[in-house]
C-alpha cells in the first residue's frame, strides 16, 4: 500500500504538472496563431475597404480561414460572414462592446459544439469591425486524450508500484515470516525446528544467532528435565522407605501415646503429599522432554467415569442423557489421574463436589463435567489456574489448603495428549464447572 500511494503521488503530480504546461502551450500557441493571423486579416480586409473593394462576400471567402473557422465584417449596420453558419450570435457580447470602442481583443467561450475563440479587430478607416471565429474543439478533445492517456499512466504506475511493493516487502519480511513459523513450532513441541541457512550475507548473522539461542534453551530445557526426573527418581527410594515405616507404625499405633500417634498421622500425610509432588514432578519432566505417550485403548466413557468415580474417595452422582452411550480412545491411568484430580480439588477447595456428567458435545465430542458447590472461579483465573504452580485462591486465602500448584497443569497437559480441552466455566446451580472435552470414536 505504501508503495502504491508513493507511485500513486508521484506519477500523479508529475501527469497534473504534464498535463497543466503542455495545456498552456497548446492553447496559447493556436490562440497566438489564430491572434496573428486574424491580425493579418484585419489589414487586407483594410486595404481592399480603402482600395474602394466593394465585394465583402469574395474579399471574405479569400481570406486563410481554417475548416473550422469563420470571417465576419460588421460595416454600415450590416453583417458579412464567411460561413453560412456563422453570424452576429456566436460573436461575444463583450468582445463586440470592446472592438466597438476601437480596441483590438479576443475571448474563449464555451458553445454546445466546443470552446469557441473570438477575435476582433476594429478598422476605424471604414467604420468596420472584423472579427473571426476559430473552433477549438480539435485542442479540446488533445487535451481530453492527454489527460486519459496521463490518468491511465498514474493507474498503471500505483498498480506496479503497489505489485512491486508487495513482491519487495514479501522478500524483505520473509525472515522474519521465517522467524515466527520456527517459533510457532518450537512452541508447539517442535524443539529440532531450526532456521535455515541463508546465502543472504545481511541475515547470516539473524540466522546463526537464532539457531544459537534455540540451541541454548533447548539444552537448558533437557538439563531442567533431566535434573527434576533424576531428582525426582532419587527421592522414590527414601519416600518408598517412609511410606513403609509410616506404615508400620501405624499398625501399632495402639501401642503408642497421644502425642505419638498424632505426629505419625501428620507425618503420614505429609509423606502421602510429597509423595504426589514426586510423581507429578516426573510427570512433568516426561511432558517437557517430549517422552510423554498414550498407551490407549478404547472405552465406554460412561462406564469409565462411574467407575473412576465409585472408587475415588468423594463418590458423587454420575448423570448422563439417555441412550447415550459414547465411546473414547484414552489412556485410562491419565484420565483417571484427571477426574480423581478434579474431584479432590472440589473436595478441598469448594465444598466438595455435587455431580459428575457425561453429555455429548460440539464436533462428535464427549464431554465430562465436574460440578461442585463453591464460589466459582473468577474470569481472572480461568486461565491461569492452569499454569503450574498457580493455586489460584489458595494464594490469597490463607485458610485455604496449600497444594503444588500442578495438578490442573497436569490434568490440562494429560488432556492436550488425548486431543482434547480442559476449561472451567459457572455452573448453572452455582460453583464451578470443570469441562474435559475429549474426541468421540465414530461408529
Amino acid at each position: 500500500m505504501a508503495f502504491g500511494a508513493v507511485s500513486l503521488l508521484l506519477v500523479g503530480t508529475v501527469s497534473t504538472v504534464t498535463y497543466a504546461l503542455v495545456r498552456t502551450w497548446i492553447v496559447r500557441d493556436r490562440e497566438h496563431a489564430v491572434v496573428r493571423q486574424a491580425f493579418t486579416d484585419a489589414r487586407l480586409v483594410r486595404n481592399h475597404l480603402h482600395a474602394g473593394d466593394t465585394g465583402i462576400v469574395p474579399l471574405l471567402s479569400g481570406l486563410q480561414v481554417t475548416e473550422n473557422g469563420s470571417a465576419l465584417i460588421h460595416m454600415g449596420g450590416r453583417w458579412y460572414s464567411s460561413s453560412i453558419g456563422s453570424g452576429q450570435a456566436d460573436v461575444p457580447r463583450s468582445l463586440r462592446s470592446v472592438v466597438g470602442s476601437h480596441h483590438a481583443g479576443w475571448q474563449t467561450v464555451s458553445t454546445g459544439s466546443g470552446p469557441l475563440l473570438a477575435v476582433g479587430v476594429p478598422i476605424v478607416d471604414s467604420s468596420a469591425a472584423f472579427y473571426v471565429l476559430e473552433s477549438m474543439s480539435d485542442v479540446d478533445r488533445t487535451l481530453q486524450a492527454l489527460a486519459v492517456a496521463l490518468a491511465l499512466a498514474a493507474g498503471i504506475a500505483t498498480i506496479v508500484g503497489a505489485g512491486t511493493g508487495a513482491l519487495v516487502s514479501r522478500r524483505i519480511l520473509q525472515p522474519l515470516r521465517d522467524v515466527s513459523t520456527v517459533a510457532e513450532r518450537i512452541s508447539e513441541g517442535a524443539s529440532d525446528a531450526r532456521l535455515e541457512e541463508s546465502p543472504d550475507p545481511d541475515l547470516e548473522p539473524l540466522i546463526t544467532s537464532f539457531n544459537r539461542m534455540v540451541d541454548e534453551l533447548d539444552e537448558r530445557a533437557r538439563r531442567e528435565a533431566r535434573f527434576a526426573a533424576d531428582v525426582s527418581h532419587d527421592l522414590r527410594g527414601p519416600l518408598a522407605a517412609f511410606s513403609s515405616a509410616v506404615a508400620v507404625v501405624h499398625r501399632r499405633r495402639g501401642t503408642l501415646p497421644p502425642e505419638a500417634c498424632a505426629a505419625v498421622d501428620v507425618l503420614g500425610e505429609q509423606v502421602e503429599a510429597f509423595n504426589r509432588l514426586v510423581v507429578d514432578l516426573l510427570e512433568i519432566s516426561r511432558f517437557d522432554a517430549g517422552s510423554a505417550v498414550l498407551d490407549s485403548e478404547e472405552v465406554d466413557a460412561v462406564e469409565f467415569v462411574r467407575a473412576v468415580v465409585s472408587s475415588s474417595r468423594t463418590p458423587v452422582p454420575v448423570t448422563w442423557p439417555p441412550d447415550f452411550a459414547p465411546r473414547i480412545l484414552v489412556d485410562k491411568r491419565r484420565l483417571q489421574r484427571v477426574i480423581v484430580n478434579l474431584l479432590e480439588n472440589a473436595d478441598h477447595y469448594a465444598g466438595g463436589p455435587t455431580a459428575v456428567s457425561v453429555t455429548p458435545a460440539e464436533g462428535g465430542r464427549v464431554s465430562i463435567a465436574v460440578e461442585d458447590r463453591g464460589p466459582g472461579v473468577s474470569v481472572d483465573l480461568r486461565e491461569s489456574i492452569f499454569t503450574r504452580y498457580d493455586r489460584g485462591r489458595a494464594d490469597r486465602d490463607p485458610t485455604m489448603p496449600k497444594g503444588t500448584g500442578l495438578g490442573l497443569a497436569l490434568a490440562s497437559q494429560h488432556v492436550e495428549l488425548h486431543g482434547g480441552s480442559l476449561h472451567v466455566e459457572d455452573n448453572p446451580g452455582g460453583g464451578a464447572r470443570f469441562v474435559i472435552e475429549l474426541p468421540g470414536v465414530a461408529r
